[in-house]
């Protein structure tokens, strides 16, 4: 079996960004070490923490079913906001911040892991500056990006409705129903599907927005997703 993740072309693409980083560090994250040239990194939602709701679990997955290495990273948290548009515009000055921390968390599995492929994960509040980051560097090959719980609305960068418009990647976008703000937020998405090439998305029946009590379903859709990307027939 060969592992595609995207043209081959891309990945050479990818690790040229990244080249003579053998000394990177990695920066405030959990990580698990890995058995394959992927790599994952996450980044969790508004009062959260690397290796709590929703990206916890993705990361065991992608470690522990694909091989991948995987780095979670933590969010640099504003206070004293509660979710929406205020909280969207206290994140927004700390884009740059983040901008850097997850190029950190790259840097560190293409010069310290041997990476080729990175794969891109972000929760609620996570989405926003994953997204934002993808939209704003567009020649970065990566393999995919999933998106968990999207928040949507907000100051640039931070509306991920927006960000995801101008992202080329695959994509897969799951929520869950049992959240109204998400399914809010999902319904600006819906012709994102049907009008950008590999963009896919999935609900989960019932569902809260941190996805509690839903972690096998989160991370069976997830994996589904990555081996419909990865799995190329043989010639």
């Amino acid at each position: 079996m060969q592992i595609r993740i995207m043209a081959r072309r891309a990945l050479f693409v990818f690790g040229a960004l990244f080249a003579g980083l053998a000394q990177a560090d990695r920066p405030p994250s959990v990580y698990l070490e890995g058995k394959t040239e992927t790599g994952v990194v996450l980044l969790h939602g508004h009062g959260g923490k690397a290796d709590g709701h929703v990206v916890g679990p993705l990361m065991r997955m992608f470690n522990t079913e694909f091989g991948y290495h995987t780095l979670s990273l933590d969010l640099p948290q504003v206070t004293g906001m509660a979710a929406g548009p205020q909280l969207a515009a206290a994140y927004a000055p700390r884009y740059p911040e983040v901008e850097k921390r997850i190029e950190q968390g790259i840097d560190y599995l293409v010069g310290q892991k041997n990476v080729k492929a990175v794969y891109l994960v972000g929760f609620s509040a996570g989405s926003r500056m994953m997204t934002a980051y993808l939209a704003q560097h567009p020649d970065q090959a990566f393999a995919g990006y999933v998106s968990v719980s999207t928040s949507c609305g907000g100051p640039a960068p931070m509306d991920s409705n927006d960000n995801l418009t101008r992202v080329s990647v695959p994509v897969l976008d799951i929520y869950g129903t049992g959240s109204p703000p998400d399914l809010s937020c999902a319904a600006g998405r819906k012709k994102l599907a049907e009008t950008m090439d590999r963009y896919q998305t999935v609900q989960v029946a019932g569902a809260p927005h941190n996805f509690r009590g839903y972690e096998a379903q989160l991370a069976a859709a997830v994996a589904e997703w990555v081996r419909g990307l990865s799995v190329v027939p043989k010639e």
